[in-house]
């Protein structure tokens, strides 16, 4: 389907020091609010969809990015605002209907009511209305993960944001022994195996440069293809809000693994 895209009507400006509770909260930095974040409740509803609407801040580059529950959004925001302060330029949505229609436009009409932020913990915040009153609760989707945390077995769950069958010939799956830099498993019918790279001066970057496998052919190929593929574009990875493994290519959640235990 053609996407075309279109000015959201109003803009929206976070005036992220206005909001607060009773007790001192400090002023987050722009760097805490960088990254993805799942948008978990609005107005006090719980968000209760198995892929959550999100938002992200691209700090480096002024840019943020999303998807409302149906429609992508973009824009921009000003890094050069005042301490506490994040303000968006007019956001571009495309223009796509779908299933959870009701639930963008709660979505796009809470974030039009934002003034504000209150920290709730280290990986959530409440976007707070002009009376200080929550009415977005974000929970940062790519949460902080040790290198050590990879070690043993993971099920690949989904490939660019569809499910693997399950009447799958093999279950994927990625076993990652971090000691050795090493990596196996099964895309579904063949066996991989190699070792994975990660850049120090990059907080949780990973990446499968020469991943090698047996060649069997099998009857689906489609699904081990999609595995491979994605496995080759990964420069990232992360923990969601579920507590899977994200694995990211481009800032783009492209494979989504569960821990064996």
């Amino acid at each position: 389907m053609k996407k075309r895209f279109m000015p959201l009507a109003a803009m929206v400006v976070f005036a992220l020091s206005s909001c607060h509770s009773t007790r001192n909260v400090a002023v987050l930095p722009s760097a805490d609010f960088n990254g993805e974040w799942n948008i978990v409740e609005v107005n006090g509803s719980a968000i209760n969809l198995k892929d959550y609407p999100y938002i992200g801040f691209d700090t480096e580059n002024g840019r943020i990015y999303g998807n409302t529950g149906c429609n992508n959004v973009m824009g921009s925001f000003d890094l050069n605002s005042k301490p506490g302060t994040l303000e968006l330029g007019k956001l571009a949505s495309t223009m796509m209907a779908g299933p959870n229609m009701d639930v963008e436009r709660n979505v796009l009409n809470a974030l039009g009511q934002v003034k504000g932020y209150l920290p709730v913990s280290e990986n959530e915040i409440a976007l707070c209305n002009e009376k200080k009153r929550p009415v977005v609760i974000l929970k940062k989707r790519n949460q902080t993960m040790a290198l050590n945390e990879l070690s043993g077995k993971w099920n690949i769950l989904a490939v660019n944001g569809k499910e693997v069958p399950g009447n799958v010939e093999k279950q994927p799956f990625l076993h990652f022994d971090v000691a050795a830099r090493k990596v196996s498993g099964c895309a579904g019918c063949n066996n991989i195996h190699g070792g994975f790279t990660v850049d120090a001066a990059q907080s949780q970057s990973i990446a499968f440069p020469a991943l090698a496998s047996t060649r069997m052919m099998c009857a689906d190929m489609e699904l081990e293809n999609s595995i491979m593929q994605a496995l080759n574009a990964v420069r990232s990875y992360g923990r969601l809000g579920n507590g899977h493994l994200a694995l990211y290519a481009d800032g783009k959640l492209v494979l989504e693994l569960a821990e064996v235990k």
